[in-house]
C-alpha cells in the first residue's frame, strides 16, 4: 500500500517541505514554512493531512564530510521532530541540495515558468531533491 513521506529542509529561518508517496516515487515541493511559533502546528497539519509515515531531513555537512553547527542544529531539530509526531527520522546528505534547487530556480526563470517573486520557494526545491534523493536510493 503506498504511503506518503515528507521531506525536510531546515533552515533557521524557513523550512522547506516537499511530499512524496511510495508507489509514484515522484517528490514534488509542497510549500516553505517560517520557522516561528506556528511552525509545529503547521507541520503537525501537513502530516495529518497527507497520513505522512515518514519524515526525511536534510543534513548539511561540509564538503569534506565533517560536521558543522548547522548539522547539530538539525540534529537536534530532527530529535524534536521524533519526540513530537513519533514517526521514523531518515536523513539524506544535502550538501548539495540548496546550490540545486537554485539551479532549477533560475533554470525555470529563463524559461519563463518562474517569476522572481517565487524565490521563496526555493527550500521547497530544496526539500523535494532531498526527498528525490532519498527516494532514488532507497
Amino acid at each position: 500500500m503506498p504511503e506518503y513521506v515528507l521531506g525536510i529542509d531546515y533552515g533557521s529561518r524557513r523550512i522547506g517541505i516537499a511530499i512524496a508517496q511510495t508507489l509514484t516515487r515522484q517528490a514534488s515541493p509542497l510549500k516553505v514554512l517560517l520557522n516561528n511559533q506556528q511552525f509545529w502546528h503547521e507541520l503537525e497539519n501537513i502530516i495529518n493531512e497527507w497520513q505522512v509515515k515518514q519524515l526525511i531531513l536534510g543534513l548539511p555537512m561540509d564538503m569534506d564530510g565533517e560536521e558543522q553547527e548547522i548539522t547539530r542544529q538539525v540534529k537536534n531539530f530532527g530529535n524534536k521532530l521524533k519526540q513530537q509526531f513519533s514517526l521514523p527520522i531518515n536523513y539524506v546528505d544535502e550538501r548539495l541540495s540548496s546550490f540545486a534547487a537554485e539551479r532549477q530556480f533560475q533554470q525555470q526563470r529563463a524559461a519563463g515558468s518562474s517569476k522572481a517573486k517565487d524565490k521563496r520557494n526555493i527550500d521547497a526545491i530544496a526539500a523535494q531533491i532531498i526527498l528525490q534523493s532519498w527516494l532514488d536510493y532507497h
